[in-house]
């Protein structure tokens, strides 16, 4: 075992002193040139910017710049001490409200940026919570081991990783980026710090992770590792591509549902409207090989990279509507996909040739769905779009992106763990994208992906509506097994639109929706148990009111399957 601490990441000192070789970028890395996650501009604002470019910043009040978990214990107690709630931001790439607490308190997690142990006989890494994952990624290629699931940009953290799940190219083979965490230490929110992992602490383990926040701020992870050379081993794309929509669906789905020998995989379908109501459409999905490492091989992709990247820097440094055009050949570059590709350029390919920044602003709408409604899903999310597009002019392209996904985590304890991504990622005119029209959208996606038992990934933009959010957001299966005594509802004091969680007791049975405060839960959970419950409480903040009736409504609702009892200030059930 080899025991390692990263000084500064700021720079290559700090790899020469711990003995690394140098590992760079064979180009620089970045999707948002037109703004930096590191400055004091960047903290009035959320992943929202990209899509609506003109958005107002909500600027925090007081910034935590926590270095060490002692750090983080003293900030969440004097916060709590002062009865104000603390917002967690990393890189701030949600567009979910989840990292914005305008005239509050944040703690940024940038400083939180050490590797603490590389062990390479367990082959696992311990990093705090601030470190990029593309770094830490970097810091690993020189010994030949890397990081199983990765993201597509070069400043996620991963700890804002952790806090969403994690998808990568690899994700059929090692699931999410949570499935290959093996252990976290956090604080919670009475500030004591608590280490967690699928054996110890399980429960807090799990609901930790996925949670963005809502049990406290993540200090360390440690991950799994694997033995791979990302930079200069060199795969086959044996790539397959498509010109009408159904025969897309039909291809892809077939390749995610057998991927075969297949190391890295994914798809896309693009389609750009034309004049008079018309668009055209293309689609391609790569499988991603082992092959010979042949010189041949070796210099087809520098080549075809070389070109691609040199798109993608040129769309940032030339006149707008050139860069727009620039960014369009880069996409179609997407769709022809070089036949040979490094491992590291498979993992970082659109980041590195589309600029967020250039063009039409972007919205992403990320759906989790179960492999089986592939399909179903698909068709109807995108003929919502399509609906959208033609009634109220709120987009210009449209894109698909397919990941295939092996997550036992997903699968909730369930035989099913096989799920896909669709990450829609479209053109935004902000002229036909009003609240309104946003509202209606992204309810009726949500409803689509409520219809088919499938999830959101929750740092995209998702309905307001609490019950909508409880049902695909996959965390709550997890916060719901927490002991009520380790669970304190931090996001409560902020956002009623996260409140909700889901207490199961039993297997089966109706879903029961009753309100709660902490100082009844207990009460709440000790009847339950007795009364050996069947189903589900629904629970989020309010006042009960009286033990006594919240005792007596509660074991009426369990003896008699009531629906929908609901508490109001008073405590009274309607």
């Amino acid at each position: 075992m080899r025991k390692v601490e990263k000084q500064n990441t700021g720079s290559d000192s700090g790899r020469t002193a711990l003995g690394f070789r140098k590992a760079t970028w064979r180009t620089n890395i970045n999707s948002h040139k037109g703004f930096t996650h590191d400055s004091i501009d960047s903290l009035g604002y959320d992943w929202e910017r990209i899509a609506n470019p003109s958005i107002k910043p909500g600027f925090p009040l007081k910034v935590y710049l926590p270095q060490t978990t002692d750090d983080i214990v003293k900030i969440v107690k004097e916060v709590k001490s002062l009865g104000e709630h603390l917002s967690i931001r990393s890189a701030g790439h949600s567009s979910n409200n989840l990292v914005l607490n305008p005239g509050g308190s944040v703690l940024v997690t940038r400083e939180l940026n050490k590797i603490v142990e590389i062990d390479e006989d367990n082959m696992t890494a311990t990093v705090q919570a601030g470190m990029i994952s593309a770094q830490l990624d970097d810091r690993l290629s020189t010994r030949g081991i890397g990081l199983p699931i990765i993201g597509d940009h070069n400043h996620i953290t991963v700890g804002g990783f952790a806090s969403v799940g994690g998808i990568s190219p690899a994700s059929h083979r090692f699931g999410l980026f949570v499935d290959t965490i093996e252990r976290i230490e956090y604080v919670n929110w009475d500030g004591e710090v608590i280490t967690a992992s699928r054996t110890e602490n399980p429960e807090q383990f799990y609901a930790v992770l996925t949670g963005r926040g809502q049990h406290g701020v993540i200090a360390t992870i440690t991950v799994k590792i694997i033995k791979i050379d990302k930079y200069t081993t060199v795969l086959k794309n044996n790539e397959k591509h498509y010109f009408d929509l159904p025969s897309f669906i039909k291809g892809a789905g077939a390749t995610i549902r057998n991927p075969g020998d297949a190391l890295y995989e994914r798809g896309v379908w693009l389609n750009y409207p034309l004049p008079g109501d018309r668009s055209i459409g293309v689609g391609q999905f790569s499988a991603y090989h082992a092959t010979g490492q042949t010189g041949w091989a070796k210099a087809r992709d520098y080549a075809s990279y070389t070109y691609l990247d040199g798109l993608g820097w040129a769309a940032d440094h030339i006149p707008t509507e050139v860069g727009a055009a620039l960014k369009l050949a880069g996409m179609l570059g997407v769709v022809m996909s070089p036949q040979y590709a490094t491992v590291k350029n498979v993992e970082f390919f659109t980041d590195k040739v589309l600029d967020s920044m250039v063009g039409d602003p972007t919205r992403m709408f990320i759906i989790l769905a179960p492999l089986d409604r592939f399909d179903t899903v698909f068709q109807s999310a995108y003929d919502l779009m399509l609906e959208f597009r033609e009634k109220h002019h709120c987009f210009t392209f449209l894109s698909v992106y397919v990941k295939s996904i092996h997550s036992p985590y997903l699968a909730q304890g369930g035989p099913n763990d096989r799920f896909c991504e669709l990450m829609f990622y479209n053109g935004i005119d902000n002229a036909g994208m009003t609240s309104a029209v946003t509202e209606e959208l992204v309810n009726r996606f949500d409803d689509i992906v409520i219809a088919n038992q499938g999830f959101r990934y929750m740092h995209s933009l998702t309905s307001s509506d609490p019950e909508r959010r409880r049902k695909v957001d996959p965390n709550v299966y997890y916060s719901s097994r927490v002991p009520s005594e380790d669970y304190t509802a931090h996001q409560e004091v902020r956002d009623p639109q996260t409140t909700t969680r889901r207490i199961p007791f039993g297997s089966s049975g109706p879903e029961e929706t009753i309100a709660f405060d902490d100082e009844a839960w207990r009460l709440v959970a000790s009847l339950l148990k007795s009364e050996g419950a069947q189903g589900s409480i629904y629970v989020s903040a309010s006042s009960p009111g009286k033990e006594a009736e919240l005792y007596s409504a509660i074991r009426q609702l369990v003896s008699h399957h009531a629906f929908n009892i609901d508490f109001g200030p008073a405590g009274h059930a309607p």
